[in-house]
């Protein structure tokens, strides 16, 4: 912790329960940045207490009663700093984010702090991000802004109902967040808690637009769309239009519809949504998506490239990661080759290794667009002026990727490029016998076709089917 203070100028505040596993991490963190660490522990029984104690941590037992506000809320009547600091066990402040936390701090002119939360796939900030959420975690130690609710307990009403034109402010802080990591969820059953308690809260204020939404997520996350459609429906009926969460339920409305085949409805609820959220890039995606699937090809095409103008979501936005970016080119490619463009779609899916943080499945699509154009002498070059990064530091992967579709010409020029020259042993191994076999095939089944056959494009797609070959970092 930093002493150079008199004050403490940012209490970290936190609430545990078997927390051994990640707790060092978070707090490791935060190191130089909090002032005091304030730790309301609800029942641990494995290292937590211990932990926290190692980095200086101040300890209060606080007896789970099934109530997240009032556990939150007895850490806060601890806390002596001029910032309040949020964070879970499984969470962590992003190293390169630090110096503008601590710049966040000195704009004493703010009451609250946006924070984009990032929910990862892995448990390591390198893992791939899922979803970003910008979420109210600093705001300014005072005696009335205290958390309610018993289950996704929130500061933002408290702030706004003493302070009702509370400044704040959107940061591109980022907090990695790895509890609904895979594996992660089941192993803390925190969808049957969640559920349990909020049913509670439903009963107790059965109108409460906020508890709906809350009680969608968990019904969607176990895949029961219809009661999730239920209660989105109602959040939408009870929420204000100003509400910071309304773009999400006319997400999750889509979604849930779609997953009920429903797909006239969903489109509906799309256009509904972009009409009330125009500078949102899911919206607008996902509608391509649809419109994929259901064979409306000029339809998608023109929603995923409004997809790319929109870009990047505003911060305001919670949003999934890809969208607007790679992901939204990804599916434009797949789009083109489906209407024959095969020019555009190889420009599409370089554009999504180009920008994608794990681009290795995209480059065997690419690799197998450029092979079923026919412009296999062209690989190597394409790779060396477009994804000159990925072929030097992914020369390996992009090797296998080339026997395993036989791409033996540029193969044979990357072993010649490559400073630290692979052995034609390993470059052409055995292992790669069976995908270049399948391909053969393809190829022998496509080379029989007529080009004139209305069918022919289809099913110059054939090799597209077959499965990516696996490769590992």
């Amino acid at each position: 912790m930093n002493h150079s203070r008199r004050k403490p100028l940012i209490s970290l505040c936190m609430i545990v329960k078997n927390e051994g596993d990640s707790l060092s991490q978070c707090l490791k963190s935060v190191r130089g940045v909090v002032d005091e660490i304030i730790v309301v522990d609800t029942g641990s029984n494995d290292a937590t207490v211990q932990i926290a104690l190692s980095f200086g941590a101040k300890i209060i037992q606080h007896p789970w009663s099934g109530d997240f506000a009032a556990a939150r809320n007895a850490g806060l009547q601890q806390a002596h700093g001029q910032w309040i600091l949020v964070l879970d066990g499984d969470e962590e402040l992003s190293e390169e984010s630090k110096g503008e936390l601590l710049l966040c701090a000195e704009h004493m002119e703010y009451e609250a702090f946006f924070l984009r939360i990032h929910n990862h796939k892995g448990l390591t900030p390198a893992s791939q991000t899922i979803t970003v959420n910008p979420i109210i975690r600093m705001f300014r130690n005072r005696p009335k802004y205290r958390f309610s609710g018993i289950i996704h307990e929130q500061i933002a009403e408290a702030i706004i109902t003493a302070t009702p034109q509370a400044p704040m402010h959107l940061t591109t802080v980022v907090i990695h967040h790895y509890g609904y990591a895979e594996g992660v969820v089941v192993k803390k059953d925190k969808i049957k808690r969640n559920v349990e308690l909020l049913k509670e809260q439903l009963r107790l204020n059965p109108k409460d637009p906020f508890h709906h939404f809350n009680m969608a997520v968990e019904y969607m996350r176990l895949g029961e769309y219809q009661p999730a459609l239920k209660h989105i429906q109602q959040s939408l009926e009870e929420a204000p239009p100003d509400t910071s969460y309304i773009h999400l339920l006319h997400k999750y409305e889509i979604r849930s519809l779609a997953e009920l085949k429903d797909y006239p409805g969903a489109l509906a609820a799309c256009d509904r949504g972009i009409s009330s959220h125009p500078d949102y890039p899911d919206l607008a995606h996902i509608k391509g998506a649809l419109l994929l699937q259901l064979g409306a090809f000029a339809e998608a095409k023109v929603s995923l490239l409004q997809a790319l103008v929109i870009g990047a979501a505003p911060p305001g936005y919670h949003t999934e990661a890809g969208f607007g970016s790679y992901l939204t080119y990804y599916m434009l490619g797949q789009l083109c080759e489906e209407m024959g463009d095969e020019t555009e779609a190889i420009a599409c899916y370089t554009k999504t290794a180009q920008l994608h943080p794990e681009p290795t499945p995209v480059i065997a699509r690419l690799l197998r667009a450029l092979k079923c154009a026919g412009r296999e002498s062209e690989i190597y070059g394409w790779f060396h002026a477009h994804l000159p990064d990925y072929t030097v530091t992914k020369n390996r992967i992009l090797l296998e990727l080339l026997q395993s579709e036989g791409c033996n010409e540029a193969a044979a020029q990357l072993i010649n490029a490559t400073e630290q020259p692979i052995s034609i042993e390993v470059a052409f191994n055995q292992a790669s016998e069976q995908g270049r076999s399948q391909i053969m095939l393809a190829d022998r089944l496509l080379a029989s076709l007529s080009s004139s056959a209305t069918y022919s494009p289809a099913v110059k797609r054939v090799r597209l089917a077959l499965p990516l070959p696996k490769v590992s970092e």
